[in-house]
């Protein structure tokens, strides 16, 4: 049976913090704490990498920023809701038996908090890349997630064309989330015809 892996930040979630945007974040959080948005916004640059690959703790970065821990995480989780749509795909595809996942490149401290605060995210797979110590789009990165997931044959919703090329490239059905996937993903896998 088809498996089905969902990345977090701009599929899940909005990705506030993409580099296109996340000074943005830094503006309107340096507002509420009183730091420069410059130098947050350097500083996360400079640690979001091993952010995702587990090497850096969420409490190393609030502290590099000077904002106590538990007020950044109910910040980020205001800033991030989940998008009910893609909550509902994924209860769908659990209730037809399918496994789903999420396969992302993510401090596992936010995503924790974000699993802990969405009661539906607490049945899916993780594969994680500060679990992991890999990130996408390394091969390496999906062929640990098609063991955590127990299946090679694998539906992938990501949001940035690196990911979802890599992926491709190493055997999986993937999926571009751009304008209008949401109605193509449901035509496609969860139509009644569909019984991958």
């Amino acid at each position: 049976m088809t498996a089905f892996y969902f990345d977090v930040a701009g599929v899940l979630i909005p990705d506030r913090f993409a580099s296109d945007n996340a000074l943005n974040v830094f503006r309107e959080l340096g507002e509420r704490y009183g730091f420069s948005p410059e130098v947050a916004h350097v500083t996360y640059a400079k640690l979001q990498p091993s952010l995702d690959l587990g090497v850096t703790r969420l409490s190393d970065f609030c502290a590099a920023l000077g904002v106590a821990q538990l007020s950044f995480e109910r910040d980020w989780l205001a800033m991030h809701p989940v998008d009910s749509e893609v909550i509902g795909l994924i209860e769908r595809l659990l209730e037809k038996g399918h496994s789903v996942g999420l396969a992302t490149n993510f401090c596992r401290d936010l995503l924790d908090l974000l699993i802990a605060d969405t009661s539906a995210l607490s049945r899916l797979v993780v594969c994680c890349s500060s679990d992991i110590g890999l990130a996408k789009p390394s091969a390496e990165f999906f062929n640990r997630a098609s063991k955590i997931i127990g299946s090679s044959e694998i539906v992938f919703v990501d949001d940035r064309s690196v990911n979802v090329d890599a992926a491709r490239r190493f055997g999986w059905t993937a999926i571009p989330a751009a304008d209008g996937w949401l109605a193509r993903f449901q035509e496609t896998y969860l139509a009644s015809p569909y019984c991958g």
